[in-house]
């Protein structure tokens, strides 16, 4: 099972990501665990992630959020801005399990 994690400015329109997201999961029997925080909350949830996906709009924030927690071994990757605006959770879980095999 994998636990992902969505951040953006305040959770708002990464809520309907998730949805999009389970969906697709559940069509394709992967078993995940996804929600969605504002960006502020990540020092609060991050030892649950497998995988913190961002929202376009703070991406600036993946290389200080790689930095910041590079001891826990957590995945950053900005979700892609069509992918994001078409809310096409399909793309954006095949990105993060892509993101998730790589070393």
């Amino acid at each position: 099972m994998y636990n992902i994690i969505l951040v953006c400015e305040h959770g708002a329109s990464t809520g309907m990501m998730t949805d999009r997201i389970k969906d697709a999961a559940a069509a394709q029997g992967i078993d995940v665990i996804v929600n969605a925080y504002p960006y502020t909350k990540l020092q609060e949830i991050i030892d649950a992630a497998d995988i913190v996906l961002l929202g376009p709009q703070v991406r600036f924030k993946k290389k200080i959020f790689e930095q910041q927690y590079a001891d826990q071994g957590v995945k950053f990757m900005v979700i892609d801005t069509v992918d994001y605006g078409m809310m096409n959770g399909e793309k954006v879980l095949k990105a993060a399990l892509e993101c998730l095999k790589t070393e």
